[in-house]
């Protein structure tokens, strides 16, 4: 693994134009924690630093919780490398280095994959390893975002599934474009559920010249001469795209303090399609979508909140109203005109698995080669499916055929999203299952009948019964955001 970060000393005179982004960010931070219709008060956001570890003389008491050091046995997650508390200040912000940082409320969690042993030598994780600190940080510190301000230059399947596994539990992973100058390619910045962060230059008209160039970059976002602190909580200016990384952590970070339902798909929609564009008009390698603005990104989001549904046929006490609010919020499924959303229409296939694929953060699949005849690439839901066989969520109606427009039943819809979920266990004996038999889809019915899907859809199972779009989403809503 990479880090992509260089510290220095702030001995010299700050770029005066780094100092009003700086200033901006710091205003911006103070004015949305105290306009009384952005400050709800919600759990601070919980975040991952898979680094050097921080530092507890750097960053306050308050922004930090417990980690772990995986690379030193039953050593602490203090920074002896200075890395990893650079990013922390520029999230969370240090008192005793004067850095404001984007979340000031965030909640810090070192996991520390590099360090330093008692001869002062390096030791750095490998892949595998990073692939089970991504897994720890939602499953047992109950992160909402992982930063990892480094990367590697080959992509393993096991980093690819815990990046896909973080994006399924509502986790977002920020990672970073490399600091080569080049179009090397790094993971897991490159995959595409994850926010891959470059370095704006100072005259933002292009990326900093060691920024590199490819198509995982998304946003590009300061990590020139950014004030941060060391170990010892003394002020110092960083270069790197590892620090733009913690920059865009900080303002997602913001944006879901103010709004925890946001899913990781939503967070890059709303950063991304609020970038200001530079360089070719809409994404490019060499920018992304644009330049992070904060500012439009929480604009845009308070309007939506503000928003109301506006669909005439999902009444307000309609028990998959909220439901219908999230899928349209996080683009899973719009109405099926303006103003209705059709609650009792059925779903076809295509559709169902086109809905699980959004909800899994439009995920590219790693197959190319497409066995089905009756799926082309130039069809809306070619990925979705094809992102689907390669999970074992389906594996079509016949080795050569998909039936993408045939309606999909309560059967494949439940089956189709307990796949999706990695086959979890029941939560307990289910007597809606036990009455089944064996089937394909009787593992399937313990566990959502144990979770409670059928009583949220209000719906007794009927294996044969085509599935209406109220239920299918309030499965979707109800699995995705109770976390089992």
């Amino acid at each position: 693994m990479k880090g992509f970060g260089v510290l220095k000393h702030d001995f010299c005179r700050k770029d005066d134009h780094m100092k009003r982004l700086l200033f901006f960010a710091a205003i911006l931070t103070a004015i949305l924690f105290t306009v009384p219709s952005y400050a709800d008060e919600y759990e601070p956001v919980r975040i991952a630093v898979i680094d050097t570890g921080i530092s507890t003389a750097a960053i306050s008491e308050r922004n930090l919780d417990r980690g772990h050091n995986y690379i030193i046995p039953n050593a602490a997650t203090e920074d002896t490398v200075g890395h990893g508390t650079a990013v922390a200040a520029i999230i969370a912000g240090s008192e005793t280095a004067g850095v404001t940082g984007l979340c000031p409320e965030a909640v810090l969690v070192p996991l520390v994959y590099y360090s330093k042993n008692r001869n002062d030598m390096a030791v750095k994780g490998d892949l595998p390893m990073l692939a089970q600190i991504i897994r720890d940080a939602v499953e047992i510190y109950n992160c909402r975002i992982i930063n990892i301000s480094s990367g590697a230059k080959v992509d393993t399947p096991a980093l690819w599934d815990a990046v896909a596994w973080a994006e399924q539990r509502g986790v977002l992973v920020v990672s970073c474009a490399g600091n080569d100058g080049n179009s090397t390619v790094y993971f897991p910045g490159a995959f595409s559920t994850v926010l891959c962060a470059g370095t704006v230059n100072i005259a933002e008209d292009g990326p900093a010249l060691f920024s590199n160039c490819h198509s995982g970059v998304d946003l590009l976002a300061p990590g020139i001469r950014l004030k941060t602190t060391n170990i010892k909580g003394e002020s110092v200016t960083v270069n790197g795209t590892s620090y733009s990384t913690a920059w865009v952590t900080g303002a997602a970070a913001l944006m879901l303090t103010h709004d925890p339902s946001l899913t990781p798909y939503r967070l890059r929609q709303l950063l991304c399609s609020t970038a200001r564009d530079i360089c070719s008009e809409g994404y490019d390698e060499e920018s992304g979508w644009g330049i992070v603005d904060l500012n439009a990104a929480m604009a845009k989001l308070q309007a939506e909140k503000e928003k109301t549904l506006p669909f005439h046929d999902v009444a307000q006490d309609a028990y998959y109203r909220d439901a219908v609010e999230w899928a349209l919020k996080n683009g899973i499924t719009g109405g099926t005109t303006s103003t209705t959303f059709s609650p009792d229409m059925t779903c076809t296939r295509a559709q169902t698995v086109t809905f699980l694929w959004r909800a899994a953060g439009c995920p590219e699949p790693r197959i190319t080669r497409n066995s089905f005849g009756d799926v082309t690439e130039n069809d809306y839901f070619y990925k979705a499916v094809l992102w689907a066989s390669e999970r074992g969520i389906t594996s079509g109606t016949s080795d050569t055929t998909f039936s993408p427009y045939i309606p999909c039943s309560e059967a494949e819809i439940i089956t189709f999203l307990w796949r999706a979920k990695n086959r979890p266990d029941a939560a307990g004996k289910s007597v809606v299952a036990s009455n089944l038999g064996e089937h394909y889809y009787t593992d399937a019915v313990a566990w959502a009948d144990t979770h409670g899907l059928f009583n949220a859809a209000r719906t007794d199972f009927d294996p044969k019964k085509e599935s209406p779009r109220a239920h299918i989403v309030v499965y979707l809503y109800r699995s995705m955001n109770a976390g089992f």
